[in-house]
């Protein structure tokens, strides 16, 4: 919408506080930092501004069709009342349309916090645990202690007062036209009564509709600050776009931006070996491991395929895999860390591009490409390379960076296009959305959203 502040259109969508949440910590210091957006956004001075302007037009336009109806139809006054009136509503609606879904979305992140249990799975018809009881509860006295207020103090207060001032303009006339209404229907009325009449008619059409709209918000937003009002939107799933896969642990790895054919074998992404390394026999369909030549040549990978088929069954022996480029001078060999999101998808090794719709550049190979739903992350935000030991993510020029938390309490924050190797129990921040590396004892993410 053109009336919509652009920080402030991230956080109008259902998708971004819907959407999977690591914790209810997580999605509260979101819901905070979307709700301080929203309430700037929906007290604008600039859209209370055109409002006014829009009821201005609205006014005048009734005047002079009071003036046109005195003057028999005579004169310009008629045609441009029409033309006001027309210009009024066009600009009101803009306003309303805006203002309506700003007041939508202001709701939903306010109710979401009882919508989201304690561990950020969704409420349901089962009874709740003793630590949703207890987060809920803390936040139903803290949102109805500010909502006491709230409709007198700022951002809300101009458009309170609004509310209330032109409602009671709006009976006043409205009252009036209802008791002059029997001398205008008489045969010997004149027409400046008439005239009259039909502007004070108009005026108030014109002012109670603008009160009940504005009114309208401030109750959406008044009654989900106190809690009045369940939660709308169901929770959507953690599914990515159509082509992409959610997890190396529950499907192939999209490698190029094609999935394999329905029953063909798991993808693992090629590492690159030795050169001159020696042909390496097609892996077998029954599952056994490929077989190394006795020369000691490292297996290569036909160039025409780009990929390894290693068969879906369980217990097949792990294909060695050197360190790929983008490893650490001196990193460990061993297996790969684990890499997972805070959704709970993991990353395979290999190289993994990490956005809201990643596209690798020209010429550029990648394993894998992993999309989120956050509006705070880029297309192509961040490429994560999982090794032997080692685990190196580099930012891609994103708009909003990428933050490195390390467990010994240093922060980083990766420069564009500058390699940045992670240790383990680390968490990178992107967004709303994390990227951990290996399986911390505690709530890491936790509390490193919760960090200001």
């Amino acid at each position: 919408m053109l009336l919509t502040p652009a920080a402030a259109r991230p956080w109008l969508g259902p998708a971004s506080r819907n959407r999977p949440w690591p914790g209810h910590g997580p999605m509260m210091v979101r819901r905070r930092e979307a709700l301080a957006v929203l309430y700037a956004a929906y007290g604008s001075w600039v859209r209370l501004a055109l409002g006014t302007l829009a009821w201005g037009l609205g006014v005048a336009g009734g005047v002079l069709a009071g003036q046109g109806v005195a003057a028999g139809g005579e004169g310009p006054a008629a045609s441009v009342a029409v033309g006001l009136l027309l210009l009024a509503t066009f600009l009101g609606g803009a306003v309303v349309a805006t203002g309506s879904a700003l007041a939508r979305a202001i709701a939903g992140w306010l109710t979401l916090a009882t919508a989201v249990r304690a561990d950020g799975g969704r409420v349901d018809g089962t009874p709740p645990d003793p630590d949703t009881l207890r987060t809920h509860e803390e936040v139903l006295a803290q949102d109805r202690a500010e909502g006491a207020r709230e409709l007198w103090r700022p951002p809300l207060l101009p458009r309170t007062l609004a509310a209330l001032v032109l409602g009671a303009a709006g009976l006043v006339l409205a009252a009036q036209a209802a008791l002059g209404f029997g001398e205008v229907s008489t045969p010997y009325a004149g027409q400046d009564a008439r005239g009259a009449w039909l502007a004070r008619v108009v005026v108030a059409a014109v002012c109670l509709l603008t009160a009940l709209l504005t009114g309208s918000g401030l109750r959406r937003v008044h009654r989900a600050r106190m809690h009045r009002v369940a939660h709308e939107q169901p929770a959507e799933p953690a599914s990515p776009p159509p082509g992409l896969t959610p997890a190396v642990a529950t499907g192939p790895i999209v490698v190029a931006g094609s999935l394999p054919p329905p029953g063909a074998h798991a993808q693992v992404p090629r590492w690159a070996g030795p050169a001159g390394a020696g042909e390496t026999p097609a892996v077998p369909e029954s599952g056994g491991a490929p077989a190394v030549p006795e020369s000691g040549g490292a297996p290569a990978v036909p160039e025409s395929e780009g990929v390894l088929a290693v068969p879906e069954s369980e217990g097949a022996p792990a294909v060695p895999t050197p360190a790929g480029p983008g490893a650490p001078v001196g990193a460990p060999a061993g297996p790969a860390p684990r890499v997972r999101l805070g959704d709970g998808r993991e990353l395979g090794p290999g190289t993994t591009l990490l956005g809201r719709d990643p596209v690798p550049r020209p010429g550029e190979h990648v394993d894998a490409v992993v999309a989120v739903t956050d509006e705070h992350v880029s297309k192509t935000h961040l490429t994560v390379r999982v090794g032997p030991g080692h685990v190196v993510v580099t930012d891609r020029g994103s708009t909003n960076g990428t933050v490195a938390h390390h467990p010994d309490g240093t922060v980083h924050r990766p420069r564009p296009g500058e390699p940045h190797p992670l240790p383990t129990g680390a968490v990178v921040v992107l967004g709303a959305t994390t990227l951990t590396v290996g399986d911390p004892d505690e709530d890491v993410e936790h509390t490193v959203l919760r960090t200001p």
